[in-house]
């Protein structure tokens, strides 16, 4: 029988790995991803802040989801209220598919996705390209690409099932 990953676990794909997150000699800025990611997808804040650097540069692309880069306060205001607004804790999942190191050896690029359901009942099911910077032993620029076409689907099965 196979073994499936709780919600809100962060699991590596079997697929296309290069560098797995669990990989015994975890690359920094991949660890601190690792961290992160579980945080967020336990709606625990204080856990995932303590990744970032004070000064963090966060994005959010493409540029057509008009989000501002944003620093530690802006994004938490910004994350916090849409996670626990549409999520229980544990109830996505992230699943990294791919970490490739960059030569400057304080960066990664990682694959990854995460799946669940809203708190309405709304499927979730996003792609993301994650480029992590690391200094100092914390996330100095995040920037996250994410699947925004199904960014606007997602809103717009919220808004009919709560008759926005």
């Amino acid at each position: 029988m196979a073994s499936h990953p709780s919600p809100g676990t962060i699991t590596n794909s079997a697929h296309h790995r290069r560098r797995s997150l669990f990989h015994p000699v975890m690359h920094p800025a991949a660890a601190l991803l690792h961290t992160y990611l579980h945080a967020a997808s336990a709606l625990d804040w204080d856990a995932a802040l303590s990744c970032l650097a004070d000064e963090v540069e966060l994005t959010v692309m493409p540029a057509s989801a008009g989000l501002p880069t944003m620093g530690k306060a802006q994004f938490l205001g910004a994350v916090e209220g849409s996670m626990n607004k549409w999520f229980d804790p544990g109830a996505m999942k992230f699943t990294v598919h791919e970490v490739h190191e960059v030569k400057t050896g304080n960066m990664i690029i990682a694959h990854a996705q995460s799946d669940g359901t809203s708190k309405m009942g709304t499927p979730w099911h996003n792609e993301y390209m994650f480029v992590v910077e690391v200094e100092d032993g914390k996330i100095r620029r995040f920037t996250e690409f994410l699947d925004s076409g199904f960014l606007k689907e997602f809103f717009e099965a919220e808004g009919k099932i709560s008759g926005a």
